[in-house]
């Protein structure tokens, strides 16, 4: 991309992706409260931070500190991280709800797309990647932070970091956009100790094969 041209990209935090894993219960999924009395804590903000760091480093070294204008929501899942790491083009296009769910992913998804932004940059699990591109598909492309337990699909950076190289890749017209697969496991099943991966649906991402996840295809599901 030419120098001076600013790219609109979407901003969203899953902040309870991640946590049931911390405390042994493989998954988030409909167990945030029991994930929390036994103690377990947020962790996707602090993933979203390390990417968000990285990138404004990037950014900075590079020439293109005002390159992104940020569509986001508000508090935890997403003005927050921006502003903490030091971004200040940001606008709150989804106002989050007292207690974010997966309502609101989808909904902060919906705004986005909407405000017809370029990319898509979220951070959490499978199921978040399932949430968002259940209204993306493949028309709008998304870039995950791996922050979840399962992480089977192919829209993940490797790393935070990785994921931040990837965004600067894609800025600069060096990554090209690629059709991916977005599985979920079945977390009832697997915590009974069954593998059942299913596959969502298909999903458009940045690609560049070092640093962005493969899907991994173990055994499907179609239940």
């Amino acid at each position: 991309m030419a120098l001076g041209v600013t790219m609109r990209i979407g901003f969203i935090i899953n902040p309870i992706a991640g946590m049931g894993g911390r405390v042994g219960l493989k998954g988030t999924d409909d167990v945030v409260e029991e994930a929390v009395a036994l103690g377990a804590g947020p962790i996707a903000a602090g993933k979203a931070a390390q990417m968000l760091t990285k990138l404004r480093e990037m950014l900075n070294g590079e020439g293109l500190g005002h390159a992104i204008e940020w569509l986001t929501c508000s508090g935890p899942m997403g003005d927050n991280a921006l502003r903490a790491a030091g971004f200040t083009e940001i606008s709150v296009i989804h106002r989050t709800s007292p207690v974010p769910s997966d309502s609101d992913t989808a909904a902060a998804a919906r705004a986005l797309l909407k405000a017809k932004v370029e990319l898509i940059v979220f951070c959490g699990g499978d199921g978040t990647a399932r949430d968002i591109a259940a209204v993306t598909k493949v028309k709008e492309p998304i870039l995950g932070i791996p922050s979840g337990v399962k992480m089977y699909s192919g829209v993940f950076g490797v790393t935070a970091t990785r994921t931040a190289e990837i965004i600067v890749g894609f800025l600069r017209a060096e990554i090209p956009l690629a059709r991916v697969d977005v599985v979920d496991l079945d977390e009832k099943r697997y915590r009974n100790g069954e593998l059942a991966i299913r596959l969502f649906q298909a999903a458009s991402t940045p690609f560049e094969p070092t640093r962005t996840q493969m899907a991994k295809a173990l055994t499907f599901s179609t239940q």
